[in-house]
């Protein structure tokens, strides 16, 4: 039977500057600080990153992985994010009843914000 979503795993350029990103930009709590691997809680999710070694790695993945992640007040994460300097699109208003926005990882990576419209 499945539960549901375990964890994200990415493979970033540089590792340094994406613990920066989501910790100090999206506020995510850091769990795992290994050499070469990070694992971030946000909510029930966890997300995992991974130094890539090739020496071609940047922003190599822009593009590859999109994820929404559910929250309970979508106004209150936009400012919050907006507050903290890091880069979001505008709330949109989906026509199948979601509202979200955007933002984008050092990598490219895009991440979603959403909750069902009111």
């Amino acid at each position: 039977m499945i539960e549901g979503l375990f964890y994200v795993h990415a493979h970033v350029a540089d590792l340094p500057r994406a613990k920066r990103f989501y910790a100090e930009g999206l506020g995510w709590k850091l769990d795992t600080d290994e050499p070469g691997v990070a694992g971030f809680w946000f909510g029930q999710g966890y997300l995992v990153l991974t130094q890539d070694a090739r020496p071609d790695a940047e922003r190599r993945y822009a593009g590859g992985m999109h994820v929404a992640v559910r929250v309970s007040d979508l106004d209150q994460q936009h400012a919050r994010l907006t507050s903290r300097g890091v880069s979001v699109t505008p709330i949109q208003t989906q026509p199948w009843g979601e509202r979200n926005f955007s933002l984008t990882d050092p990598d490219g990576y895009v991440w979603q914000y959403g909750a069902p419209a009111r």
